[in-house]
C-alpha cells in the first residue's frame, strides 16, 4: 500500500494531445525499434514509461466525494504509469487510499511526502506509479536549511527498462510546487536541490524536475527567466515546456505555469520524447465547468525511452 516513509536511497493508450515540439533529442521511433531488434525475442518488457506532472486543485476527501470529477481524474491518471501530483491537501491520506483504490490496488501505489509548508497551509507531494512499469528505489524531502523554499522539493529515483539503452535505467525526479509569491528566489535555489539530487541518488540517467513552477505570467516574466539558471543555461539545463505552452485551463489565462527540465549525464542511457500539454478538457470531451471541477492545471506530459 501507499506509504510517506522517506526511503533511502539505493544503490497503454497513446498520448492524444495539443502535441508541442519536443525540445530535447527525442527517441524516434526507428531508434527504439532497433535498439528493440537487439534484444532477445523470449524477452517481454514494459512499454516505456509514461510521465505527467499534475496541479490537481485541491485535491482530497472533497474532490474525491464527487463522483464525475472522481471519473475524469481517473481517465486521466489512466494515461499514466508515473504520475507526480500536487496540492493534496488531505494530511489524513484517506483521499489518496480511496484513489488508488479507484484506480485499482493491483496495478497502482504511490509514496508520498509528509505534509509541506510553513504556514498552516500544506500540501503533500504523491507519485503514484504502477510498479509493474517502474520501481520505487527511494524518495526524500529536500533538506532546505536556508528556509528558501515555502514547500520543500520531493526528490524520488525510480528505475524502469529503457527501450532506447534496452537496459534497466535509474532517473530521478524532483517535484515542487513554488510558491507563486516568492517564485524567483525558489527558482534560483532549484539548481541546488538538484545537486543534492545527484548526491543522494549518484546512479541515475537524468534528473528531472517537474511541477507547477508558476514560471510565467503574473508570477515570472521572460527577464526574470532569463536571470535564472534553469532557463538560461542550455548547457545544464533542457526546459521541455516552451514559454508559448498554456498549461491553465482558463479560458482567460495562456500561461506556461507548470515545467518539466531535464539534466542529463554527458553519455545519457534515456531520451524524454513526446513531451505534450495534455488539454483534458478538449479529449475527454468535457464542458469547461466539468474541466475546471478537476484542475485549474493541465498535466504535462512525456514517454522516457
Amino acid at each position: 500500500m501507499g506509504s510517506f516513509v522517506e526511503h533511502p536511497p539505493s544503490g497503454g493508450p497513446n498520448f492524444r494531445s495539443l502535441s508541442l515540439p519536443v525540445l530535447l533529442v527525442a527517441a524516434c521511433l526507428g531508434g527504439v525499434k532497433e535498439s528493440q531488434a537487439l534484444l532477445d525475442d523470449s524477452q517481454v518488457f514494459p512499454p516505456p514509461p509514461r510521465v505527467a506532472s499534475f496541479n490537481i486543485r485541491h485535491f482530497g476527501n472533497a474532490k474525491m466525494s464527487r463522483p464525475t470529477v472522481v471519473e475524469n481524474i481517473l481517465k486521466i491518471l489512466d494515461r499514466y504509469d508515473l504520475v507526480f501530483i500536487m496540492e493534496t491537501r488531505d494530511q489524513r491520506m484517506t483521499s489518496l487510499v480511496q484513489l488508488r483504490q479507484e484506480l485499482g490496488e493491483q496495478e497502482w501505489d504511490y509514496v508520498t511526502s509528509k505534509p509541506i509548508g510553513r504556514s498552516s497551509y500544506k500540501e503533500l507531494y504523491v507519485f503514484f506509479y504502477r510498479p509493474k512499469v517502474v520501481t520505487l528505489l527511494g524518495s526524500q524531502k529536500f533538506k532546505d536549511t536556508q528556509d528558501v523554499f515555502e514547500r520543500d522539493p520531493y526528490i524520488a529515483e525510480f528505475q524502469y527498462f529503457s527501450h532506447f539503452s534496452g537496459s534497466e535505467v535509474k532517473v530521478t525526479f524532483i517535484g515542487a510546487h513554488l510558491d507563486p509569491d516568492d517564485v524567483v528566489a525558489e527558482m534560483r535555489a532549484l539548481p541546488e536541490v538538484i545537486s543534492t539530487a545527484r548526491r543522494l541518488f549518484p546512479e541515475s540517467g537524468a534528473y528531472i524536475t517537474m511541477g507547477d513552477l508558476n514560471a510565467d505570467c503574473y508570477y515570472m516574466d521572460c527577464l526574470e527567466r532569463e536571470q535564472t539558471a534553469l532557463f538560461s543555461s542550455p548547457e545544464l539545463y533542457t526546459s521541455l515546456i516552451p514559454d508559448k505552452a498554456d498549461t491553465t485551463v482558463s479560458h482567460n489565462t495562456h500561461c506556461a505555469y507548470d515545467r518539466v527540465v531535464v539534466t542529463v549525464h554527458d553519455h545519457p542511457k534515456l531520451k524524454v520524447a513526446n513531451v505534450t500539454v495534455y488539454n483534458f478538457e478538449v479529449d475527454l470531451g468535457l464542458s469547461f465547468d466539468d474541466a475546471w471541477a478537476v484542475s485549474d492545471h493541465y498535466p504535462v506530459e512525456f514517454i522516457l525511452a
